[in-house]
This record gives structure tokens, C-alpha cells and sequence, in this order.
């Protein structure tokens, strides 16, 4: 017999205001479901052919789940149609999310940094795209400041170097030797003469110094690279489909920050990133080219 779901006002799933809001109703309403049709995290997961660990993630909403993921929990726990209905259609909303800086911003770009470091932290691979500037998780402390002094500055009032602090504490997760980490990089954001030339000389060799960890790749697309794809624009890639619970693409637009969580389009910026990175140097090759770089940087 279907569960009624009498205990889901799934009205209020409409008046959200905000992507966080929309994405904890969406957890608690198939927390309900749940525990109206009398079934442990256990049960479900049994029934869903899950891990235990992704049901308890995706009913705290520490997981979007993907529409299919939605209908199958419904169908698990026998809810209503009329339920079933509105809470895929919240995932598919939910799927790409497009949020303006103001309100992405509202809580300050620290803690920004630091939600962002949480995403990370339950990353086992990270992939990052950028075109023209060094990759975050790449960069010295003086690079960061650079780069964050020419940002976006909405929302609250905030100490720079706050915020560089936050940014530079994320750095940590690249002694973690579980995760794997893969940064590809435009030869432009090598060359672009954002800080001095000291400090830019610092930044490249602490981009090669990274080169040394087993668990970091860098690449460089060369401004003479035979490319196969468009770079359309910068991204990053935090987790792998294939092993985590979890991934989603972030992309910066100017106004806005766009965060996909869909299960179908995720594949497609994998495959992008790879043929990227096929056009990309790396090893010694990346190692000769940085080090022609600095030796630029390095003159009058």
C-alpha cells in the first residue's frame, strides 16, 4: 500500500529561497519517507542496493542525489505518487544550480573557502581546469592574495588575509595520499604578470615542487599545443563517479557560480577534461617549459 506521506508538507519544497534550502527539504523529506515506511538506513540501503554510508549522506544532505536516485528511493519506500512527482522534480532542479555571487557570497568569502574545503575533504579525486590562472590549490600564499584582492566582494566586510588564510588551509588535503589530484593549466596563466616578478618566480617553482607528489599531476596546455577541444572556460571536478558518493562540477561565471550535481553531465566534463589534458605537457616536458618561463620572468 503507498505510503501517504502525511508527514511531508511537500508545498514548502516550492517556496525555498535559496539552492542550500531547496537541497536539506529535499534530505528531509526522503529522511520521511523513510522512517514512514518503518525501514533503517540499513533496510534501505538493501533495498536500493546502496551502501549504508550513501543513504545516511543523501538523507543529511551532505549528497544530492540524482533523479533516479529519488524515484528509487520513492518506489523503495512506497510513497505516493503525487510525492514521488515533486521531490524529482526538485532534483532535477537541483541538479544544476546557478547562484548569484551576492547570495553565494552573503556568508562571506572565508567561510566560502571553507564550505568549498569541505566538498574537497570528501573528494577522492579533484580536477581542476584553468585556463588562465593557477589553480588554487596550487597556489603561494602571495599568489592567493593577488587573486583574491581582484575578486568578487560582495557580502560581508572581510580582513584579506582572512580569506587567505582560508584558501591556503585547503592546501592541507595535498598531503593526503588518498586523494588524487589532477591540475591543468593554460601556458597564459604561467606568463599573466599578476604579481611581481620575484613572487611570480616563487609560484613557479612551487608549482614544479608539486610536481614531486605522487598523488599530484600538473599539466600545461602550450600556446603552440595541437588542441582537439574548446576550453570553453574553467572548471573543477570533485569527486569520481566511479568511487565516491558524491561529485559535483563547479564552474565560475561573472555574476554567477554554477554548481551540477547531474549524474548525466558530470561524464561529459570528464571527458572533456581528458582531451584537455591530451593536449597538455607534463613529467619533464612540463618541468623544461615552467623552467623556460621562470628564466622570462627572471629578465629586465
Amino acid at each position: 500500500m503507498p505510503n501517504p506521506s502525511s508527514t511531508i508538507d511537500l508545498g514548502r519544497l516550492d517556496r525555498v529561497t535559496t539552492p542550500a534550502e531547496n537541497r536539506q527539504r529535499l534530505a528531509a523529506a526522503l529522511r520521511m519517507l523513510r522512517r514512514d515506511a518503518g525501514l533503517s538506513t540499513r533496510e534501505l540501503a538493501t533495498r536500493l542496493q546502496w551502501s549504508q554510508s550513501k543513504v545516511s549522506k543523501t538523507e543529511l544532505g551532505h549528497t544530492l542525489p540524482s533523479p533516479d536516485d529519488v524515484a528509487a528511493w520513492a518506489r523503495a519506500t512506497d510513497a505516493a505518487d503525487d510525492a514521488r512527482d515533486d521531490l524529482v522534480d526538485l532534483a532535477i532542479r537541483e541538479g544544476a544550480q546557478a547562484t548569484r555571487w551576492r547570495q553565494a557570497l552573503a556568508i562571506g568569502r572565508r567561510r566560502k573557502q571553507e564550505e568549498l574545503h569541505r566538498i574537497e575533504q570528501e573528494s577522492s579525486t579533484i580536477r581542476v581546469f584553468s585556463p588562465s590562472i593557477i589553480v588554487g590549490l596550487a597556489q603561494t600564499r602571495a599568489y592567493a592574495e593577488a587573486i583574491i584582492r581582484r575578486g568578487r566582494k560582495y557580502g560581508l566586510a572581510e580582513n584579506v588575509a582572512d580569506v587567505v588564510d582560508a584558501r591556503m588551509a585547503r592546501q592541507v588535503l595535498l598531503d593526503d595520499e588518498s586523494k588524487s589530484f589532477v591540475f591543468i593549466m593554460g601556458e597564459a596563466a604561467l606568463r599573466r604578470r599578476l604579481v611581481d616578478d620575484t613572487q611570480m618566480r616563487n609560484q613557479l617553482e612551487h608549482l614544479l615542487s608539486l610536481t614531486a607528489r605522487s598523488n599530484v599531476t600538473i599539466g600545461v596546455i602550450p600556446f603552440d599545443a595541437t588542441e582537439t577541444v574548446h576550453d570553453y572556460h574553467g572548471y573543477a571536478v570533485l569527486g569520481d563517479p566511479a568511487s565516491d558518493d558524491h561529485s559535483i562540477v563547479l564552474v565560475e561565471t561573472v555574476t554567477r557560480e554554477l554548481a551540477i550535481r547531474d549524474t548525466e553531465e558530470i561524464p561529459e566534463y570528464l571527458d572533456h577534461f581528458e582531451a584537455l589534458r591530451a593536449a597538455a605537457v607534463e613529467g619533464d616536458q612540463l618541468r623544461s617549459l615552467v623552467g623556460q618561463i621562470i628564466d622570462a620572468h627572471s629578465r629586465p
